[in-house]
């Protein structure tokens, strides 16, 4: 067992009592009113959300699920985020954040009583507050917890027991305390501390090395012709673990439908950064400052894991628990101090995603459960109350979670291809006015029975013994595209089989939201220009386009000059550089004219729909 040194405790604990002081500074500003507890008095900056954002997403787990895969792949694990995130999140900030910000709601599920009849909207915010609060937070916080573990166990030796106590007491502490606001000015340093502490580890495996040279002629030699896979940064056609079919598969099964619902199953706490910014435009620099934070981290965590394949060759086979590559990186190279700044950065990275889930989780079981059908006229210290008794529910899940899960990235392929059933149908709610209950209904239950059919029928039938049945099973990111195909052709048919919603009801959400796409019924016959309802969708999407192909170049270029490919690297940044500036010009234009589309800005010369 490792002891440990002073300084490393001196530095644990400065950091505890760091947390706790926040925590008690922003006390009283958040037990003033629901708006400050939950969504920080609405007067977050986009760049601090943005960052806050980041802190949900990448937690120990990224440690150890993406440094697991990364042992076990190579240089193109990049592709595993900028392919499951990156366009996804640009399309979310272009497309969407200004039209959820403009609505102005508490939680972004009260979207569900504007846009449907009273019947299917409490159907559908029900659901996803039950789903949200008590499937997907308690999951998302069980695997950041059991993440700590495989980092703390393998450094320290530690138990499940001994890490949730060290870990969840502060946490709840510094929540119950701090509200939204003090969990996201939190976030900044936490993530502060956990990039000086990634960065350190990522020079000392240079070191250990001998530079990056030397780094790569090891993995030359310890791996021979297979070296070319874990040195390349394109995933290959065939691989065992992540093949470019799954890339592709992420791409499209995470990316089609985004933004169209700002509380997915399988990611964070969207709805709340976005409500929590001061103005439309901050939610979409929210996005943008999440993407890049956010690859940048887990590129700092992946990159060490993808060398320590030469240290630990047995983690690349078929069975092995390469989670734990990440801590036993930390107990060889870090020295004392280090190890302390290390333990710390963990710490602050499961606290930020921690103290996040159970912000948001109790908010909507508050407001969309408790409130909404329950007991809807108390005061707001009541509801405050009932926030923190469902913070410790949402928590007993969690712990349930951590005793019942081994590996981290089953629950993550599981949770978001759940979620990516119904992504098309939240495009759907936003751009075309005949998209009705029914078909709403049909898209989150029906796509919930046909992926419980063809990703857990054909294991039901070998539990069974059926034979044959192994062939039904197709691999995950097929499954994905299986799914969200089938769910996509339900709804369409639902739709049109079913009879329009209300048309006062389409007019009042149409007036309010102005959204995108086809809403000719309800357009202002004396708009100027012509109805083209694509071309800001097509404008839009191809925005997003270009700043994901940039930030993804970005990575790519670090990527490379990890490898002493430093003339690629340099070509691969400058592009990258260039194409972010032309992104940055658009989308600053796009915005003007979604804020003239709206009339929330007059136009200066030209009507919008006769630009470009």
């Amino acid at each position: 067992m490792r002891i440990w040194n002073h300084l490393d405790i001196w530095i644990v604990i400065g950091y505890l009592l760091l947390m706790l002081g926040i925590g008690l500074w922003h006390r009283r500003f958040a037990n003033k009113s629901m708006d400050n507890f939950f969504l920080g008095g609405r007067k977050i900056p986009g760049w601090l959300n943005g960052v806050s954002y980041t802190a949900a997403l990448v937690s120990p787990d990224a440690a150890t699920g993406y440094g697991g895969l990364a042992v076990a792949t190579g240089g193109f694990i990049c592709w595993w985020y900028l392919s499951r995130f990156g366009l996804a999140l640009f399309l979310g900030g272009v497309l969407f954040a200004f039209f959820w910000r403009r609505l102005n709601l508490f939680t972004s599920l009260e979207f569900y009583d504007l846009r449907f009849p009273k019947r299917a909207a409490g159907i559908m915010r029900l659901w996803i507050a039950l789903r949200t609060s008590l499937i997907a937070m308690p999951a998302w916080t069980g695997i950041t917890l059991l993440a700590a573990y495989k980092i703390m166990g393998p450094a320290f030796d530690l138990t499940k027991f001994e890490t949730l106590c060290l870990v969840v007491p502060v946490s709840l502490l510094f929540v119950f305390s701090s509200g939204y606001k003090g969990v996201v000015i939190s976030n900044f340093i936490q993530m502060l501390i956990f990039l000086a502490g990634t960065l350190l580890l990522l020079f000392l495996t240079l070191q250990h090395f001998g530079g990056a040279t030397a780094m790569v002629q090891a993995i030359e030699h310890a791996f021979g012709p297979h070296s070319a896979e874990i040195l390349g940064s394109i995933p290959p056609e065939k691989q065992e673990v992540f093949p470019l079919a799954a890339a592709f598969g992420w791409l499209i099964g995470q990316s089609i439908g985004y933004g169209g619902d700002a509380a997915p199953m399988g990611g964070a706490m969207e709805g709340q950064r976005i409500l929590s910014t001061r103005t439309p435009s901050e939610a979409l620099t929210m996005y943008v400052v999440a993407a890049i934070s956010m690859f940048v981290l887990l590129l700092l965590v992946t990159l060490p894991s993808i060398s320590a394949a030469v240290l630990w060759p047995e983690l690349r086979q078929t069975g092995a628990d390469r989670e734990l590559v990440y801590g036993r990186l930390m107990k060889m190279l870090l020295p004392p101090g280090a190890m302390g700044l290390m333990v710390a950065a963990m710490l602050a990275a499961t606290m930020s995603t921690v103290g996040d889930n159970l912000n948001f989780g109790s908010q909507i079981l508050v407001s969309d459960i408790y409130r909404r059908w329950f007991v809807p006229d108390r005061s707001e210290k009541h509801y405050l109350f009932i926030g923190k008794i469902s913070m410790l529910v949402i928590l007993a899940v969690s712990i349930a979670v951590v005793y019942n899960v081994l590996i981290i990235t089953d629950v993550a392929i599981f949770m978001l291809s759940l979620s990516a059933a119904e992504l098309p149908a939240n495009w759907a709610q936003w751009w075309w006015w005949r998209f009705n209950g029914p078909a709403r209904i049909a898209a989150s239950f029906g796509g919930a029975a046909i992926f419980c059919l063809v990703v857990l029928g054909p294991r039901l039938l070998m539990y069974l013994g059926v034979a044959g049945a192994e062939r039904l099973v197709i691999a995950w990111y097929w499954q994905t595209l299986l799914v969200m195909g089938l769910t996509t052709l339900l709804w369409i048919v639902v739709a049109l089989l079913t009879k329009p919603d209300p048309q006062p009801l389409l007019q009042d959400f149409y007036k309010r939201a102005r959204p995108l796409g086809f809403w000719k019924p309800f357009r202002n016959n004396g708009q100027p220009g012509a109805y083209r309802p694509l071309r800001p969708i097509l404008k839009g999407i191809f925005i997003a386009i270009i700043g994901t192909v940039s930030v993804s170049l970005f990575i790519l270029g670090l990527t490379h000059a990890w490898f002493a490919r430093y003339g690629t690297s340099l070509l691969t940044l400058l592009a990258a550089i260039v194409l972010f500036i032309g992104f940055r010009k658009m989308a600053s234009d796009y915005l003007k004219e979604l804020e003239i589309s709206t009339g929330d800005r007059k136009a200066d010369a030209v009507p919008y729909h006769e630009q470009s």
